[in-house]
């Protein structure tokens, strides 16, 4: 028996030996690249955002949970010419100070839009950027020209329990002892294995775009990105809730663009939008949750023709 529990216990210091030497090598993450943008002093924080210059109305782009302000990219590239907005919600890419809760995200895009004298604009959002975009059409209707929806998070969307757990899971291992405990042993490993199949979700069934998959791991997968997607996680059924509650009281003109593929939004949850939100029209593509980079084509047609 004893020999019996050496060897496991030696079994186990060999393994934890293995498992850390992979996690500071081979499975290390890359590191995050330079921010390429502007920053500006919203409720508090450098929120990050890029301007692109061009005539017409200004466009703004909210990105979704997780996510940064490039998961636009390819819907910016085709709309050369026009002033693009794309920011990074607060806590989430470059954007420095940690996350805000979204009733004040809400309020620091109308800052946004206030300080940079963009209203009225047209906003597109993306995922849980599409449920900010519709409390921003709620609470400050005058900053909104039209709404473009893209795979939005309202229409009765709920939470799933594994991203709950793993909301639960980030939080606690972001305490100051066990934080440096995992980081050594297996940090890198358990954020490669957990990310990137909940990407290979978002584009199924077609291949994770490389480029975001490098930034999932680069930017996505630090600190302060990954203490964001937890609070807002944890906080994601309340918002929806929210949303829902105050769909039929909003009148900015507004298109959902939904994807009858979509693993993480189901199309059933857009139908059930556009049926309740006023002055709204609901366009159905192939593909994924991930639109922008599917029919980037699609939601830039939808800009080009709002003005």
């Amino acid at each position: 028996m004893r020999r019996f529990l050496r060897f496991g216990v030696w079994s186990l210091v060999g393994l934890l030996v293995v498992v850390t030497a992979l996690n500071l090598t081979v499975a290390k993450l890359p590191a995050m690249p330079p921010a390429d943008g502007k920053y500006i002093s919203l409720h508090g924080k450098d929120i990050h955002y890029t301007d692109q210059p061009g005539q017409g109305m200004p466009v703004v782009m909210i990105h979704g949970l997780p996510g940064t302000y490039l998961d636009f990219e390819p819907v910016v590239r085709q709309l050369q010419g026009r002033r693009v907005i794309a920011i990074d919600r607060p806590g989430f890419g470059w954007s420095k100070g940690g996350w805000l809760p979204v009733a004040e995200q809400i309020d620091a895009v109308h800052e946004l839009l206030t300080q940079l004298k963009l209203s009225p604009a047209i906003v597109v959002g993306h995922s849980f950027g599409g449920a900010v975009t519709l409390g921003l059409a709620r609470r400050y209707p005058r900053d909104v020209a039209k709404m473009i929806l893209v795979a939005p998070g309202a229409g009765g969307l709920q939470s799933k329990m594994p991203d709950r757990l793993q909301a639960h899971y980030i939080q606690f291992s972001q305490l100051p002892v066990i934080h440096t405990l995992i980081e050594v042993t297996a940090g890198n490993l358990i954020k490669r294995v957990s990310a990137i199949p909940a990407a290979g979700h978002a584009f199924e069934p077609e291949p994770v775009n490389p480029a975001y998959e490098q930034r999932l791991l680069a930017v996505t997968m630090t600190p302060g990105n990954l203490a964001a997607y937890a609070s807002e996680e944890l906080q994601f059924d309340d918002t929806m809730r929210w949303v829902d509650d105050n769909v039929s009281d909003i009148r900015v003109p507004s298109v959902i663009v939904g994807a009858l593929g979509d693993q993480l939004v189901a199309i059933d949850h857009a139908r059930r939008l556009a049926d309740k939100l006023p002055q709204t029209r609901l366009i159905t593509v192939d593909g994924n949750h991930m639109i922008p980079y599917t029919h980037p084509d699609v939601i830039a047609a939808e800009v080009r023709s709002a003005g």
